[in-house]
């Protein structure tokens, strides 16, 4: 009967190579899962430096609403309150020139839906310079 003790040498080990495949699973389907998103793009056209002055404009087209929404289309007022009668005024006095600056100066009070009309019916009628005033509050 042998009563010595057994004497083991080895020690303890972990074995890599299991967890060296488990990590090649995980990036394999890490790889195969990942969706590319592609962001959308804004095109910006930025102003270019020009070589000569540019020919000073006509003066503004100006449309004024009053607190009341009335709209006056350089200083005359507009008969009649719906989008066929700003239209109207706007081509009778601006004619066939749409390329001139259309500026809109609204009274504070003024209601949001006359402003809107206003840039709705410029729209339609093809001005691609429209700006809107405004003012500098009075220091009280």
């Amino acid at each position: 009967m042998n009563l010595r003790p057994i004497r083991i040498d080895d020690e303890p080990e972990i074995n890599l190579i299991s967890l060296i495949d488990v990590l090649l699973v995980l990036v394999l389907f890490l790889v195969l899962t990942t969706t590319f998103v592609r962001e959308a793009r804004l095109s910006v056209e930025l102003p270019q430096a020009a070589l000569q002055p540019k020919p000073v404009e006509q003066t503004p087209l100006e449309i004024v609403v009053d607190a009341k929404g009335r709209w006056y289309v350089a200083q005359r007022e507009v008969l009649g309150s719906d989008a066929a009668a700003l239209s109207r005024a706007l081509e009778q006095i601006a004619g066939a020139a749409r390329s001139q600056t259309l500026t809109i100066r609204a009274d504070g009070r003024a209601p949001h839906q006359s402003v809107v009309t206003v840039l709705e019916v410029a729209g339609r009628l093809g001005f691609s310079n429209v700006a809107i005033l405004t003012v500098e509050p009075a220091k009280r």
